[in-house]
């Protein structure tokens, strides 16, 4: 089922052009790739729901209670990754890294039940292997060419007073952010003749199993392709992989940085794979895609929950690694 690199673009753009409709599941990097025409899907090995198209029919009649356990890694386990990440951004190797962990948890739900009942606009499940629930769009892309993406970076409980304000007055997150949103800024021009910031620092809100709300600051950022975008439209996506609100910049160096420290956070040794990878599906003619952020995945020591963020020369090593533990949950209510 997995392609290469090449041989995932060359699926991409094959049915892109042919109007074939499809679904791309990428991992981090953009190394390997799944690449299926809909009508070839084995909708028992792998569901989807992309904005609300989906292959999976809910059958499901009882509703069980949600636990979720959590069993972070030591602080100070976490703090030599996070101190190699801000060494080397003090040594002006990296602006903005994103530093992530794997979190063991407990679960009183299966991978196949947090599919089904998780509200989330992008979700995937591979069966035996993983799930995810992501609230983040990658790339849209509508049938005149114009792409859009849409970086989260900022993130806040909203039962805190104020929490609007203090979040977006929060001179770390700006930082943050505003690095992200020219990092896509520069990689959409990589594909784009035209590109512009259409909105800048917006609010969303995310419920969480735990009748719990977190704020997240998103911007949108816009380009145009040329007229013939779905003959190269694997060539684009592949373009802009790793994406940068999940990897940092500039980002061939800010990967050497991701790969060393997260050696520390990764009990499992199996690296962070499809998380914060993409799943996309085209339509025909238009393309709509996420960022595998809020991700599950089965391990031989049972489930781990992958987590993190941005680190930059601002941040604190204790309010970091809690926004890693915050963003553990599920958006079941």
């Amino acid at each position: 089922m997995k392609s290469n690199r090449a041989e995932s673009i060359k699926k991409v753009n094959e049915y892109a052009v042919n109007g074939v409709p499809f679904l791309l599941i990428s991992d981090f990097e953009g190394k390997n790739a799944i690449v299926q025409p809909l009508n070839e899907l084995d909708s028992d090995a792998l569901k989807y729901c992309i904005n609300g198209k989906t292959n999976h029919s809910n059958t499901q009649t009882e509703v069980n209670a949600v636990r979720l356990s959590r069993m972070p890694i030591a602080f100070e386990r976490y703090k030599v990754a996070f101190d190699w990440v801000q060494q080397n951004i003090l040594l002006g190797n990296s602006f903005l890294t994103n530093l992530t962990c794997e979190t063991p948890i407990e679960l009183t739900l299966s991978l196949l039940e947090v599919f089904e009942r998780s509200d989330a606009r992008y979700k995937i499940y591979l069966k035996e292997q993983f799930v995810c629930f992501s609230p983040e769009i990658f790339v849209k892309i509508d049938e005149v060419g114009r792409i859009s993406s849409f970086p989260m970076k900022g993130t806040i409980d909203a039962s805190i007073e104020n929490a609007e304000e203090i979040i977006l007055a929060d001179k770390k997150e700006f930082y943050e952010h505003t690095t992200i949103v020219d990092l896509i800024r520069n990689d959409i021009s990589k594909v784009a003749n035209k590109v512009w910031v259409e909105k800048f620092r917006y609010i969303d809100k995310i419920q969480t199993s735990e009748n719990r709300d977190l704020l997240q600051v998103s911007s949108e950022v816009s380009g145009l392709l040329s007229g013939n975008w779905r003959d190269c439209l694997g060539d684009v996506i592949f373009s802009l992989l790793p994406a940068g609100s999940i990897s940092g910049a500039p980002k061939d160096k800010t990967l050497q940085i991701i790969n060393a420290a997260e050696k520390y956070t990764y009990l499992t040794k199996s690296g962070r794979g499809y998380y914060t990878g993409i799943c996309g599906l085209f339509d025909g003619k238009t393309f709509d895609s996420g960022v595998m952020i809020r991700f599950i995945q089965k391990t031989e020591k049972g489930l781990v929950y992958k987590s993190g963020g941005g680190i930059t020369a601002r941040s604190h090593a204790e309010s970091e690694y809690q926004e890693m533990i915050q963003k553990i949950y599920v958006p079941i209510v």
